[in-house]
């Protein structure tokens, strides 16, 4: 996503922070020359009464962050992903087209809004290509810029949890065929469905606790699977995805997969750390950093 805080990176790999209510997550990560990955480190630091910025300022020092690249993700309410027809403009034109396309569908001015898009993966014939728009709020982005810069971090990319969750999946075997995976963190809940390593679609969730209190809040996420499946299918013309992936594997999931296996036709597994290809150590990733880890899994150039 948004690139311009970068400063020259160092090292191969990438340091994800997550701020959320009650703490700080944090995830390195080191990439190989041959493209396999490996988590350096992993936790999580409840706040306590204690200032975000001082409990920042220590994670900072303890892990020489001053010197190595770090991205961040945005939360909920400091941002929309929008999906839109892409205008028929010059690249250099592209922003600013969707600047005006997209001012009537946001809830704050445009004028207070950073954009940034990527492509839908796939082009139905006869009409027009899609992209996604991710649409920030300056406020919310400057609040965490800030953050980061007073703390000392050396920041290198603002990113959303729709494309931290992309890099999650990334890692499951069954993205090849096409994999929904949902999250279910203290932030809320978050359906993607991804192919090849591609996000279709995303869908959120915003209260978790209430999703998983009850056989009513089970009723809820399956109907926002469902919802999810029959659109992809049906909107994309793909043939149908075969896996449901829920995480973290936890007991508190744990009765939330066994409803899912009834009720979806699709295969419904736990997250399963530590089985992931060329990952090394995700086995030992906190369950509250995990949409870190798709934050620093991130790999992708950033156009400035």
């Amino acid at each position: 996503m948004w690139g311009r805080f970068r400063r020259a990176r160092k090292a191969a790999g990438l340091c994800g922070i997550g701020v959320h209510a009650s703490g700080l997550s944090y995830v390195s990560v080191a990439r190989h020359p041959r493209g396999s990955a490996r988590v350096e480190a992993a936790e999580f630091r409840s706040f306590d009464g204690v200032e975000p910025e001082r409990v920042l300022a220590r994670l900072v020092l303890d892990h020489d962050l001053k010197h190595r690249p770090c991205t961040t993700l945005l939360q909920e309410g400091a941002y929309r992903l929008l999906q839109t027809e892409a205008p028929e403009v010059k690249s250099e034109e592209l922003r600013a087209a969707l600047r005006w396309r997209i001012k009537d569908l946001i809830d704050f001015h445009v004028n207070d809004a950073t954009l940034d898009v990527f492509d839908v993966p796939v082009r139905m014939p006869g009409r027009p290509a899609l992209v996604y728009v991710v649409v920030g709020r300056n406020e919310a982005i400057r609040a965490r810029v800030d953050l980061m810069h007073n703390a000392g971090a050396a920041l290198d990319i603002i990113d959303i949890p729709e494309l931290a969750q992309r890099n999650l999946a990334q890692l499951l075997a069954q993205d090849r065929e096409g994999v929904a995976l949902l999250t279910l963190t203290e932030d809320g809940g978050l359906i993607t469905i991804t192919r090849n390593g591609e996000l279709y679609l995303s869908r959120t969730i915003p209260d978790t606790a209430s999703a998983l209190a009850d056989a009513r809040g089970f009723e809820r996420l399956l109907l926002e699977l469902q919802r999810s499946l029959d659109y992809f299918e049906s909107s994309f013309r793909q043939s149908p995805v075969t896996h449901v992936v829920v995480a973290p594997a936890s007991t508190q999931t744990g009765p939330l997969v066994a409803f899912l296996q009834a009720n979806l036709v699709q295969r419904v597994t736990p997250w399963e750390p530590g089985r992931h290809g060329d990952m090394e150590g995700a086995a030992e990733v906190p369950d509250a950093c995990l949409l870190t880890l798709g934050a620093a899994l991130r790999h992708e150039k950033v156009v400035l």
